[in-house]
């Protein structure tokens, strides 16, 4: 044994695996995510305790909507700059400003055609937002608080 090299890596022939389907190759109306309850900040899980995914096309819009909404944009540097809104900043903004932010970050996910806010309403802690949102495969109205 002290003669034969021993790998840290396994060697894996490649050549017997089937390919593999892109994400982006997937029809929108077959594109799913998980779910995520954002009041509680925790995912959603089924019964037996898994992680639960969206069923519908609807879902799969209002989810994304959502984790762009609540991801601070350029926070993470594994996102480029397109991804989430400058929620630190909106504090110091007019109405029209965060609601303009709203748009173009949804509108910079490639799923989402169109996005407006319909309504918006501002607290101490949080923003109520009621969102209109059309996707390559469907349309989704959003109507949730995004916590400060």
């Amino acid at each position: 044994m002290a003669d034969e090299s021993i790998s840290l890596f396994p060697e894996i022939n490649l050549s017997d695996m089937e390919e593999i389907e892109l994400y982006e190759d997937t029809p929108s109306e077959d594109k799913w995510t998980y779910m995520i309850d954002f009041r509680n900040r925790c995912a959603v899980v089924d019964e037996d305790g898994r992680p639960r995914k969206t069923e519908t096309y609807a879902e799969f819009l209002m989810q994304t909507a959502m984790k762009i909404l609540n991801t601070e944009r350029f926070q993470y540097v594994v996102y480029s700059a397109d991804i989430g809104v400058e929620k630190s900043e909106w504090s110091g903004w007019e109405d029209v400003e965060i609601k303009r932010d709203m748009e173009e970050a949804l509108t910079a996910h490639p799923e989402i055609e169109r996005a407006e806010v319909l309504s918006m309403e501002r607290d101490a802690h949080e923003v109520h937002v009621k969102i209109h949102l059309v996707g390559l495969a469907g349309t989704a109205e959003v109507e949730e608080a995004i916590g400060l």
